[in-house]
């Protein structure tokens, strides 16, 4: 019991702690830079920091005086990359999906139409269905998932960079 007033009371220190930074705020640090540039890992962290921010809010990122100027554009450069492996895994993910809804209706077609015994027919009907299953996932839940990272990304590019 005595334990648990701890946490109690270290959760209640932490969040007044870091109350004071807004939801909508990523203040990136020296270490976030290499170089003079934004390095992968502090454009990692970025977009972890946006990713639970509202499309409706806008972000502001703060970075350090000496690296705004570059800013943008590193950071343009690094987001019209991954865009660009986003709209190649969409398409890859269509083509997966057609493939296996196809081999799951080739083997749906051949257990109803040339197997005989009703219990293979049952097998084959089973595997045609994990097929299809599959198919389905890779459209709609994978290129969900990749539609959030592109809007993510986007939204980031539309940011406000201050520098402190």
């Amino acid at each position: 019991m005595r334990k648990r007033r701890q946490y109690v009371a270290l959760e209640k220190q932490l969040l007044t702690k870091h109350s004071q930074k807004r939801d909508n705020e990523v203040v990136l640090e020296e270490a976030d830079f290499k170089d003079g540039k934004l390095s992968y890992s502090g454009y990692s962290r970025l977009k972890g920091e946006c990713e639970y921010v509202g499309y409706a809010e806008d972000i502001e990122i703060k970075v350090p005086q000496n690296y705004v100027d570059g800013f943008n554009f590193c950071l343009e450069n690094m987001a019209t990359n991954e865009l660009s492996k986003i709209k190649k895994d969409k398409i890859e993910t269509r083509i997966k999906a057609l493939i296996l809804l196809f081999v799951g209706a080739v083997i749906l077609t051949i257990g109803l139409m040339v197997i005989e015994h009703i219990v293979r027919q049952e097998f084959a009907l089973i595997i045609s269905w994990v097929f299809v299953w599959a198919a389905s996932e890779k459209m709609f839940f994978d290129r969900k998932d990749l539609q959030n990272n592109r809007f993510n990304i986007l939204h980031i590019l539309s940011a406000k960079v201050v520098g402190y």
